[in-house]
């Protein structure tokens, strides 16, 4: 598959979204945008500025990683994620907060991070970074806030500068960089990007690193695709659909697709 073939491709899988798609796909070749900047729901995405700024904060000194936190049962939120379902006498390093936050999505996880590292430095780290379309309005599962017109919004191009940032960036040195990366390629949520990618989410030898998003009538992916010594990133974000499931497969066949070309 060569550059043209995987655009006409991409654009095909993207007229078929009974709702809203945004996609960004980023490679040595050349860029495809579609509707790459206007905002959409995060969901989880969201996830992924709030571990840059962790990171960033750990390695200045303002937290300590493996320092262990209290996580109070009255302050455990459900959703996706597993603290929820855990002990009372719980206590976790802001390490294994950050693990849980990306590798199963943890929402309670998240929202302590949040209270470590403050809402606004997510939301200043983004504007530094040129995500216009990246904002951190509420906590997880924070309905209240919702009601009251707060919510968290990305664009694919902001999705597509973070993880270029922990790749390549300034934000964060080399060792809180791979830390990162390893956490995004031990994703547990693989039933999007690299569903149809032969060994995209072996155990052995991982060639995606990537954070899921979903809602209600939302579907997210975006990572980093290495294959055959290339690289590709690829953010796709759909809303106000109709069904989830089918908005999923147009996800993974988009993610097939750049495995494919990267293969090639």
């Amino acid at each position: 598959m060569n550059f043209t073939q995987l655009e006409a491709t991409i654009r095909q899988a993207a007229s078929s979204v009974e709702g809203k798609a945004g996609i960004a796909v980023d490679t040595a070749e050349g860029q495809i945008h579609i509707h790459a900047d206007e905002p959409f729901p995060s969901a989880s995405l969201i996830k992924i500025p709030i571990l840059l700024e962790a990171y960033r904060q750990a390695q200045e000194g303002r937290l300590d990683l493996h320092q262990p936190y209290a996580v109070p049962s009255g302050e455990r939120v459900g959703g996706t994620g597993v603290i929820h379902q855990l002990s009372g006498a719980l206590r976790l390093s802001l390490q294994d907060l950050m693990a849980l936050m990306i590798i199963v999505s943890d929402n309670t996880a998240t929202n302590m991070i949040i209270d470590l590292i403050g809402m606004g430095t997510v939301n200043k780290l983004s504007d530094g970074l040129g995500c216009g379309a990246t904002v951190l309005g509420r906590k997880m599962l924070d309905f209240q806030a919702k009601r009251n017109g707060k919510d968290n919004f990305t664009s694919a191009r902001d999705m597509i500068i973070f993880l270029k940032e922990i790749v390549d960036g300034s934000t964060l040195k080399q060792e809180a960089k791979d830390a990162a990366l390893q956490l995004l390629r031990n994703q547990q949520f693989n039933a999007k990007l690299p569903a149809r990618m032969i060994g995209g989410f072996s155990l052995d030898k991982p060639v995606l690193a990537h954070k899921t998003g979903e809602l209600p009538g939302t579907e997210h992916d975006a990572g980093i695709l290495q294959v055959n010594g290339k690289t590709a990133y690829i953010a796709v974000l759909t809303t106000d659909l109709v069904d989830n499931l089918p908005a999923q497969q147009v996800i993974s066949t988009i993610g097939k697709a750049v495995f494919d070309y990267l293969n090639e």
